[in-house]
């Protein structure tokens, strides 16, 4: 397996400081950590009461910009998944500009709506955002999928 130690935004999650945009606590709490096989960072969020209907699914927050982290253990694709569901549509330059160097360097390739991670990292990751109406939100899936 081939990894790379590249981020292409960095962003210091010190003292539970919350990001400013969803995009940004994405890829704090979300992107990052699945990208270096790690886990959702909850630290700094409020543990909402557990949903009875799906309850291997956990939100936190809202976060002080409004924002919700949700962390999924068995989601319908994939064995665990984080999202961030914003508190509006705000669609983002750095997302979009993440993706293009995603597609340009190869990480990443476009599997329907989904961005499916390449051979750097397996089990491979999925990540895919849906900005409509009046909400946003930013999911990453680990797969059972290798290379």
């Amino acid at each position: 397996m081939i990894r790379l130690g590249l981020s292409v935004v960095a962003l210091a999650l010190a003292g539970g400081a919350q990001a400013g945009t969803a995009w940004e606590m994405f890829v704090t709490r979300c992107l990052d950590p699945f990208e270096h096989q790690g886990v959702a960072i909850v630290d700094g969020l409020t543990a909402q009461p557990i949903d009875q209907m799906h309850e291997a699914r956990r939100a936190f927050g809202p976060s002080a910009d409004g924002h919700v982290l949700v962390v999924d253990n068995a989601p319908s694709v994939g064995e665990r998944a984080c999202g961030v569901e914003a508190a509006a549509a705000d669609p983002s330059e750095a997302e979009l500009a993440w993706r293009y160097a995603q597609l340009s360097a190869g990480r990443y390739a476009p599997e329907g709506d989904w961005l499916v991670s390449n051979e750097w990292i397996e089990p491979r990751i999925m990540m895919r955002s849906d900005i409509s109406g009046a909400r946003a939100s930013y999911w990453i899936v680990e797969t059972d999928l290798e290379s």
